[in-house]
């Protein structure tokens, strides 16, 4: 948008000011210098785009030395394709021409700083409305813990809960409160808290851990044991399980 606003600022410049003697080309060509100068302010402004990103990149900040770089480069890129489009397009390869020393100094220069408060206020204005939008943190789902009874509720975060067990007619569920491990009675089934949280992983006909607090496994001469962190718990495994198990957590010793 910049680009664009300095290009119209250029046409307004050349077509009613007429600098560099403009008023003595015939009027096709002074038409196409207008247009053609402006368009090269649009063109030098897109093409230093990278520039730009390069310098704020390189330095991980954008200061006056920055923007000193930038300008250095509008002026040399500006100065080449407006002698260019001077030499061989307006003049058609004249062999009369400006040398490109005395254009860039007697022309471009001065043309450049010309525009330079306007473009300086308009980065300044962009600069300060642009809004640099941060990419949204995934959110962890928070899950809903429910017994029979009404006010048996709990509210957690997916990762905090560690495991569940069951017990005669209710479930205990283990979670982690401030990093603490902390269990709850639910009037409840273990089966129903299987549908409810399918993310979970049933070891034992008694137990569904979380797979997130798997630490290692554990045997012994009577079964085989799971260990979950924090708190280094102990969750049994049956025959049952044990081999969907040994498959999810890539045990090689199994």
């Amino acid at each position: 948008m910049i680009g664009f606003f300095i290009g119209f600022w250029l046409f307004l410049f050349f077509y009613y000011v007429e600098p560099f003697d403009m008023y003595q080309l015939p009027r096709n060509e002074r038409t196409l210098a207008v247009f053609g100068y402006s368009v090269i302010g649009v063109l030098t402004y897109i093409i230093t785009i990278p520039i730009q990103r390069f310098l704020y990149k390189s330095a991980g900040k954008w200061s006056f030395l920055q923007e000193g770089l930038f300008i250095l480069s509008m002026l040399l890129i500006s100065g080449g394709i407006g002698y260019l489009f001077f030499k061989f397009i307006l003049l058609e390869n004249d062999p009369y021409a400006h040398s490109f020393s005395y254009f860039f100094f007697q022309q471009v220069i001065p043309t450049v700083f010309l525009i330079l408060p306007v473009m300086i206020f308009l980065r300044w204005l962009f600069s300060e409305k642009t809004i640099v939008q941060e990419p949204a943190s995934i959110k962890e789902p928070t899950i809903v813990i429910k017994g029979e009874n009404k006010a048996e509720v709990l509210h957690i975060k997916e990762s905090e809960l560690v495991f569940i067990e069951s017990a005669n007619n209710y479930v205990k569920v283990c979670y982690l409160l401030d990093g603490e491990l902390k269990s709850e009675l639910f009037r409840n089934k273990i089966s129903a808290m299987q549908k409810q949280f399918p993310f979970l992983l049933k070891t034992h006909r008694s137990f569904l851990i979380n797979p997130v607090h798997f630490l290692e496994w554990k045997r012994d001469a009577a079964q085989t044991i799971l260990i979950l962190k924090p708190n280094v718990t102990e969750i049994p495994v049956s025959k049952t399980y044990k081999k969907a198990l040994v498959a999810k957590f890539i045990n090689p010793a199994e």
